[in-house]
């Protein structure tokens, strides 16, 4: 799929509590790797070491750039609290206005 121009990535994390995803929001956006953080409130069910769990969790939907996406991806890595992670990501096609602020708002040096 060729990039648009004004493209976005959009990840999505979760973490445990709304501290640990506010921190990980702020540093994402104080580094200006990502635009934007938008927050959830979720409740979860999975398989994690041979039992059925149910957690609590806030889920993080973070935009970024293309240039950005690799380096969101690896901070994600080194700041979250949990050991393995959910990240996905996946390309979205936003407004041209919203996508030309999400790209000024990100360093694409990063």
């Amino acid at each position: 799929m060729a990039q648009q121009p004004d493209a976005l990535w959009l990840v999505l994390t979760t973490e445990a509590d709304q501290q640990r995803a506010s921190a990980l929001a702020e540093q994402l956006i104080s580094r200006e790797l990502a635009a934007c953080v938008s927050f959830q409130v979720i409740q979860s069910c999975y398989r994690w070491e041979g039992r059925v769990e149910h957690a609590d969790e806030v889920q993080l939907l973070i935009k970024t750039t293309a240039p950005g996406l690799s380096a969101v991806l690896g901070a994600i890595q080194a700041l979250h609290s949990y050991d393995n992670p959910e990240i996905l990501h996946w390309q979205a096609q936003p407004s041209h206005a919203y996508g030309a602020w999400a790209a000024a708002s990100i360093n694409s040096d990063a």
